[in-house]
């Protein structure tokens, strides 16, 4: 029997929508400012965000783009065996500032998706909270 995984974390900030969303497209190209980890690199595809073509790959997940909407949101659908499901960055104004949220939402199959995600869990909140902190610094430049 799956068993559902909702995964979030946000932070507000001082940026625009359009800045923070462009950053998050530079990531894994060679515009990228923000991915904290040059250790272990976030990659993904080249060329412009396109669904169902461009890819990404860090800290063992792999995924294809689902969906981009401009300054809203960037969803990406989870390719790993054991888990079905997309992650992905959504922002939103809230006053003068900008919401950032990064999201998991997905099904972990009963053996294979609990052992993936058991693996992958700290990571994905460390490298969450430490892009975070990194677009912080990036922003008051």
């Amino acid at each position: 029997m799956p068993i559902p995984l909702h995964e979030r974390r946000e932070r507000l900030f001082s940026g625009t929508k359009r800045r923070i969303y462009q950053l998050l497209v530079d990531m894994g190209t060679s515009n990228d400012i923000v991915w904290p980890f040059a250790a272990q690199p976030f990659m993904r595809s080249p060329g412009p965000l396109i669904p169902g073509k461009t890819e990404e790959w860090h800290h063992g997940f792999h995924a294809v783009l689902d969906e981009v909407v401009p300054e809203d949101r960037i969803v990406w659908r989870i390719q790993n065996d054991g888990m079905n499901g997309t992650h992905g960055f959504y922002l939103s104004t809230e006053g003068k500032q900008t919401r950032l949220e990064h999201r998991v939402d997905a099904e972990l199959s009963d053996t294979e998706g609990r052992l993936l995600w058991k693996r992958l869990e700290d990571a994905n909140e460390r490298s969450t909270e430490a892009l975070f902190d990194k677009i912080n610094r990036v922003l008051k430049r």
